[in-house]
């Protein structure tokens, strides 16, 4: 209510005198530029000019107004609606239902332009019609008849173009293009006279409030609805804002973006169209009529013209601000978007959001005041000149209208209240961080970097001050560490020496907190970050020289800065690795298994090393610990041991060999029989030495897989044969342990071959369970041969009879081709068809007894 929208300014002060003063009062106004028209009682129409100069601010005074013509109409009937063509240079009045055209300048009646009788109302499109650039639209209210008429209005006559009828008698009309909005006796209605459609709007009591239809903007109408509320409506019946609340006894309205005036007998109210509120109140006495025009509104009372001027934008935005209105000054400023060029408009609303920002900064509504101050692409110089720990910061520091206006003394909050200043410190943070990496923030990146640094440390937030220098970043070198290593923040000093390629001084930093050389207030895994930090590093100096600090820490993790190193990171020479890894043991063999393993390496002598080191390591595990069966740690170093020993050939066979020699690795030595060929032997060293009936047997199935029925017979048979030559002394042992390995792998064995080795004295009973598994093994076996057999014989039939198929239909379409024009021959034809299906039946029989043959096979 509080705020000045517009000015109000007298413009003509009191009615010429005339011999009949009673009768001569305003009745209807018009403006075009700094032409007024006035319509008075008496039908006497007047013409005046403005000066130049604008309005004054103050109604008392008055413009000097040149009177240029004055124009009698003879009727002695009110003059009630007026309007100007600048276009055709014609002035349209309604006076005693009769429209009349006269020039705008000499008032003069055109000749050639008749007069319209019957007319209630008109109204003039101002929508430019691509149709007719050289005509406008009049559309006249008729008041006999329930219609309203087009006229096609040119320079020297009008011609009527369209009827519209309803059901209702229309009072009053606004048009927007193809669409006129229509306040009739009963309600309002829509209507496109184009294409016919109507929409029926709400009801009105023209008895109890006034008739108001009003253009609001492009393709809305503002209307005066039921329980006085000013209504929009757009064209397509819907309404896009919220109703503005006015007073009942309404007699006018007019709209002037952003800002609604109304009419009543006493005063002037004005709303915003924005938010629908009442801003401004203006005692008024005796109101008659408003007109609003690009420039202004003018207020017609009886005798007097009043202009309310608006204030200019940026005056009632900084009114706003000033009294804290933010939420008002920023719907304002999206507001007014449309009035004003892009490049002004962009400065504008700058300006507009950080003032808002600094006025909720203020009121600590800190996320309201970021997002203000993000939209408002504010220099973050600007805000945290207004920290006292932070304003050396600012090295161009200079006088910031926007903060010295809205913002509180910091220096003296922090000292009274450090609860609420942490608060503001916190939102700087926030503020900084989110446009850190922006376009708000490059010219000043140096100072933001430096401030979320010295904040982040002050505040003991360590996760983002290590992200903040893990990063990029433009803080200075020197005054950055000088201030972390005055604050005890020793790793964020390394990682500083990090972003800024001094890596020799950022290890050297972090292996004196591992050692306990600095006392580090942050809680971080320094020495697996070193490791991370020498796996990536590209001078392969500086990993050299603390690969040795790092293996003595931790050999398994520290073997990771030659085992992870990045695709594209420069790699070491394996053997300078492994010359320097030679006096770690564990980290030696991590790194064998990596080339092997990981990389696939074929050299012989990392096989080789490989093998020796796990049989070192090994015996190391057995002297310290022994042989017990539940050592877990010896039984994984020797499954690792045996499963390279299988499945690799590259190491060397006889290095190997001599290093097993004198131990008791039996499993490990079978294995390199085996892959030298020598398996009987190596099933004697299971069986005599090793004492391991299952470890032999198991050496049979997979030095069998992929070798054929013969070797597998050949090999079990060795160990049948083993068993039953024992001379253990528990030979009953053997004598068990040969009755399960034939009943348990009957199919795993000749039968012809088993009854030569088996004794004379063992029972058929004792071996029945072999025999019948030998037999049903190897009539299983003949089986499966003569269903292959069978398969191959039937598909080959089956690809004999379709090469044959096609081969007959070659010929047979070449032929047809020769003979096919004589109706001899058309019998050949229909034959030459039923062969061919002949034929692909055929095909189709063999495919399906191939597969019942299968089916017939296996069962």
């Amino acid at each position: 209510m509080s705020l000045k929208v517009f000015s109000l300014s007298l413009v003509i002060e009191s009615h010429p005198k005339t011999k009949k003063r009673d009768t001569c009062s305003f009745q209807c106004m018009e403006a075009c530029g700094k032409n007024l028209y006035f319509g008075t009682k008496d039908c006497v129409v007047q013409h005046f000019v403005l000066p130049d100069e604008s309005f004054p601010d103050s109604e008392e005074k008055c413009p000097t107004l040149k009177q240029v013509k004055i124009k009698q109409m003879g009727m002695r009937r009110p003059v009630t609606q007026l309007k100007a063509s600048p276009e055709l240079n014609h002035l349209i009045l309604l006076c005693d239902n009769t429209v009349t055209v006269l020039n705008m300048f000499s008032l003069e009646p055109v000749q050639t332009m008749r007069k319209i009788q019957n007319v209630s109302s008109f109204h003039v499109n101002e929508t430019a019609t691509a149709s007719a650039p050289d005509c406008i639209e009049l559309f006249t209210l008729s008041s006999k008849k329930k219609s309203v008429h087009l006229y096609m209005v040119s320079i020297d006559k009008w011609e009527r173009v369209k009827e519209v009828s309803f059901l209702e008698e229309p009072l009053a009309l606004a048009v927007d293009g193809n669409c006129l909005c229509v306040a009739t006796s009963e309600r309002y209605v829509l209507h496109d006279y184009k294409n016919g459609t109507t929409v029926k709007l709400f009801p009105h009591n023209r008895e109890k409030q006034a008739t108001i239809v009003e253009l609001a903007g492009r393709g809305e109408f503002l209307l005066n609805g039921p329980g006085s509320l000013g209504m929009f409506v757009t064209k397509s019946g819907i309404s896009q804002r919220p109703p503005v609340k006015w007073t009942e006894n309404l007699l006018a309205a007019a709209v002037h973006f952003p800002y609604i005036v109304t009419l009543e007998s006493e005063a002037l109210r004005v709303h915003s169209i924005l938010d629908q509120q009442q801003k401004q109140t203006l005692p008024l006495h005796k109101g008659r009529g408003l007109l609003s025009t690009p420039e202004n509104v003018f207020v017609l009372t009886e005798n007097t013209v009043y202009s309310l001027t608006p204030v200019p934008v940026e005056e009632q935005l900084d009114a706003l601000l000033k009294s804290e209105k933010t939420d008002e000054a920023l719907d304002l400023v999206q507001g007014v978007k449309p009035l004003f060029s892009k490049d002004t408009y962009k400065v504008l609303y700058s300006n507009v959001t950080r003032r808002a920002g600094f006025v909720k900064f203020h009121q600590e509504y800190f996320s309201e005041a970021k997002d203000l101050f993000i939209k408002g692409n504010l220099d973050p110089k600007e805000i945290i000149s207004l920290y006292p720990e932070l304003s050396s910061l600012i090295a161009d520091s200079k006088h910031w209208p926007n903060s010295a206006r809205s913002t509180r003394d910091l220096r003296l909050l922090k000292e009274r209240d450090s609860e609420t200043f942490e608060k503001y410190t916190e939102f700087l943070c926030s503020f900084l961080r989110d446009c850190r990496l922006t376009e708000q923030s490059a010219d000043c990146r140096e100072e933001v970097d430096r401030a979320l640094v010295k904040l982040y440390a002050e505040r003991g937030d360590s996760e983002e001050l290590i992200k903040i220098l893990s990063s990029p970043n433009a803080c200075k070198l020197n005054e950055c560490a000088t201030f972390l290593e005055k604050s005890h923040r020793f790793f964020a000093l390394g990682c500083l020496y990090q972003s800024h390629g001094h890596s020799l001084s950022a290890i050297q930093t972090w292996t004196k907190i591992v050692d306990g050389h600095h006392h580090e207030n942050m809680h971080f895994d320094v020495y697996s970050h070193i490791v991370d930090f020498l796996c990536c590093e590209t001078d392969l100096e500086v990993v050299w020289k603390y690969a040795d600090w790092v293996l003595k820490k931790n050999q398994e993790m520290g073997v990771h800065i030659f085992t992870k190193r990045k695709n594209n990171q420069k790699s070491f020479v394996e053997d300078d690795v492994l010359n320097m890894l030679k006096k770690y043991s564990l980290a030696l063999i991590l790194y064998l298994e990596y080339l092997v393993n990981d990389l696939k390496s074929e050299d012989e002598k990392h096989h080789t090393l490989l093998v020796t080191t796990y049989v070192d390591q090994i015996l190391v595990i057995m002297e310290k610990q022994g042989m017990e069966s539940g050592n877990l740690t010896l039984t994984v170093k020797r499954n690792k041991l045996q499963d390279l020993l299988q499945e690799t050939s590259i190491y060397n066979t006889a290095v190997v060999q001599d290093k097993l020699m004198k131990t008791g690795l039996h499993v490990e030595k079978a294995i390199l029989n085996g892959r030298a060929g020598q398996h009987e032997k190596a099933l004697w060293i299971l069986v005599n030495k090793e004492q391991d009936i299952c470890a032999a047997e198991n050496y049979c199935r997979k030095n069998s897989l992929g070798r054929g029925k013969v070797f597998g017979n050949m090999l079990f048979l060795s160990l049948l044969k083993l068993y039953l030559d024992s001379v253990t002394p528990n030979s009953n042992a053997m004598v068990t342990a040969a009755v399960d390995l034939l009943n348990n792998n009957a199919a795993a064995f000749d039968p012809a071959s088993v009854l030569q080795v088996i004794p004379d004295s063992w029972s058929l009973q004792l071996i029945s369970r072999f025999l019948v598994g030998s037999l049903r093994s190897m009539t299983h076996y003949r089986r499966m041969g003569k269903i292959e057999r069978n398969l191959a014989q039937a598909e080959h039939l089956l690809y004999r009879y379709l090469w044959t198929a096609e081969q007959l239909e070659v010929e047979m379409l070449v032929y047809l081709q020769q003979k096919a024009s004589t109706r001899q021959y058309r019998w050949k034809i229909e034959r030459t068809i039923s062969l061919n299906h002949l034929i692909h039946s055929k095909s189709a029989y063999w495919a399906q007894a191939t597969q019942g043959n299968t089916k017939v096979e296996k069962e």
